[in-house]
């Protein structure tokens, strides 16, 4: 009965004061729940913290109508107070010139090819775990090459910096390596927090593209950014297009 109380008091009391909640069970993107706390609502996309400290954001509209009336009473709001209005989200779109998440082209091509690393093994993703995602970063790389090695811990650095202030940027990684069980142990081993398309299939690139470590920044059409290789065919490496997403959320 004490605890109970204790904790009733935490939330009537303590929560209107801007403090984070409690742990709570909540959805992690495998579409499982997981115990998290809540940190903030950001747009169009809520904060959690795992207690092993590691962050997650969660897209709201996916969230079922208890939790998002959990999400908007920690938050002290209501869904129409923090909801971005369509109208709002249409001229953002438009000015930004990128496509709303109805005409995710790139999305619907990888749909049910997409894997990530989960207890140490590849496991399906859900179809949906690209809603909202707008621009794509794909990697094309292998554990046997050593270039590959060097630069994927770099890689992995950047992304979870950019994907903290832009979720709706991903990253997909696309192996060379020789079979499932190596690129199972490339993932692990440089602890890869992205998504990674099935062994075996691939996304095309034109014959002088094919060399590795190359990374690809595309919309949410498939249209390319930057690449890793000139209109000619000359190689500049990954570290280019970094620079170049750098440059395109102004990080």
């Amino acid at each position: 009965m004490l605890p109970t109380l204790i904790r009733l008091l935490f939330i009537t009391v303590l929560l209107p004061l801007g403090l984070s909640a409690a742990l709570e069970l909540w959805p992690n993107l495998d579409g499982e729940k997981t115990e998290a706390e809540l940190i903030a609502r950001k747009g169009d996309y809520v904060s959690f913290k795992k207690t092993d400290g590691s962050r997650y954001l969660y897209p709201y509209q996916k969230l079922t109508p208890a939790d998002k009336t959990r999400v908007d009473a920690l938050e002290g709001g209501t869904p129409e107070a923090n909801a971005t209005p369509s109208s709002a989200k249409e001229s953002s779109s438009a000015k930004s010139g990128t496509a709303p998440a109805a005409s995710n082209k790139f999305a619907r091509q990888l749909a049910g090819q997409l894997v990530a690393i989960k207890e140490q093994s590849l496991s399906p993703v859900s179809p949906n775990r690209l809603d909202g995602i707008k621009f794509y970063a794909v990697y094309f790389s292998a554990q046997w090459g050593p270039p590959c090695r060097a630069f994927t811990p770099e890689l992995v650095a950047f992304y979870k910096k950019i994907k903290v202030s832009h979720p709706e940027f991903e990253l997909i990684f696309v192996s060379a390596d020789r079979d499932e069980k190596a690129m199972t142990n490339y993932m692990i081993e440089t602890g890869m927090p992205w998504l990674a398309l099935r062994q075996g299939n691939s996304i095309p690139r034109p014959d002088y593209e094919n060399g590795i470590p190359n990374l690809v920044f595309v919309d949410a059409n498939g249209k390319d950014l930057s690449t890793s290789y000139t209109s000619g065919g000359e190689y500049e490496g990954p570290h280019k297009v970094m620079e170049d997403i750098r440059q395109h959320f102004h990080l």
